[in-house]
């Protein structure tokens, strides 16, 4: 009897070694299927109120779509309403008198006048020695020079106005970025789906006032048995996720892998994350695709890497 079971264990153990390499060079050649992948948000963004002040209108709802710059609420802006009116009046008044070059004509007109009336006082005293005093000769050329002197300074005081319309200027760009920040906008495309405050709340900076998720690409977490494939045989390969909806109706969705974890976990698998294009129900703004769900994860190993993504 021991001889019997002796040679049937030989020869079910013979039977294993001839398959197993079978098996192994199968589970080598397929492309890794992931069961249970968390499909989880790629952005999302709880939009803060930048400056203090109550919140005048809220422009958006819970479930809405918006674009990157959509404005979602806005702050009351009254006191910088007033603050960029007065900083324009003052704008336009000092590139008024900046432009304006009265007070240069003048002094050149008045320069030419005061060398005139010199040169005619010392034309007279060479004519007739005597008949124009020093004094009143030293006089009318200190008054000359003081003309050419006040050119310079017209010209000066030309070159301090265009530099205070360039200040004031400035100023009115600080008030209207003062109304500007008073402007919630959505800092990326995506969907409201929390909204914190209401109309009529003191809001200080920093408060969060909207969550925005981004909902056309998603973001899909797996783990690959590091024993069967390599990080090179995943990396940037093109990927199929595949969903199961509640009337139990699959779909399928496509992307890449854009990451691929250099550490290995206690289990012996390495994570990785993959893009996937979400889209829409017909006819709405749904998405078939939601964070949270659970998908099984194809990746397409066999076919070459996509080009890595750049940020």
């Amino acid at each position: 009897m021991a001889r019997i079971l002796s040679t049937l264990h030989g020869c079910m153990l013979a039977i294993a070694l001839s398959v197993l390499p079978a098996v192994v060079c199968h589970a080598a050649d397929a492309e890794p299927v992931l069961e249970r992948c968390l499909v989880s948000l790629m952005e999302e963004a709880k939009v803060p109120a930048r400056e203090a002040g109550v919140l005048e209108e809220l422009l958006a709802r819970e479930g809405d779509v918006v674009k990157r710059g959509d404005v979602i609420a806005k702050i009351d802006d009254n006191q910088p309403q007033m603050e960029r009116r007065k900083a324009k009046a003052e704008h336009d008044q000092t590139v008024a008198k900046a432009e304006s070059d009265v007070d240069v004509r003048y002094a050149v007109a008045a320069e030419k006048v005061a060398q005139i009336e010199y040169e005619k006082a010392a034309e007279s005293d060479r004519k007739v020695p005597g008949s124009v005093t020093r004094v009143e000769l030293n006089r009318l050329q200190l008054n000359e020079q003081k003309s050419e002197l006040q050119i310079e300074q017209a010209q000066l005081e030309k070159k301090v106005s265009t530099m205070a319309a360039i200040s004031k200027g400035v100023e009115v760009d600080a008030a209207e970025n003062a109304i500007e920040r008073r402007l919630i906008k959505s800092p990326l495309d995506g969907v409201v789906v929390q909204l914190f405050p209401h109309e009529g709340e003191w809001m200080q900076p920093g408060d969060p006032l909207a969550r925005v998720v981004r909902a056309d690409k998603l973001r899909v977490e797996a783990y690959v048995d590091s024993t069967r494939w390599n990080p090179e045989q995943v990396r940037d390969r093109p990927v199929t996720a595949e969903v199961v909806l509640a009337d139990n109706r699959r779909e399928q969705f496509k992307g890449r892998i854009v990451f691929t974890s250099p550490i290995v976990e206690s289990g012996g698998d390495y994570r990785v994350f993959a893009e996937v294009e979400n889209r829409q129900i017909e006819g709405t703004q749904q998405w078939l695709l939601r964070a949270g769900q659970t998908a099984t994860l194809v990746i397409h190993s066999k076919e070459p890497p996509l080009p890595a993504v750049r940020k």
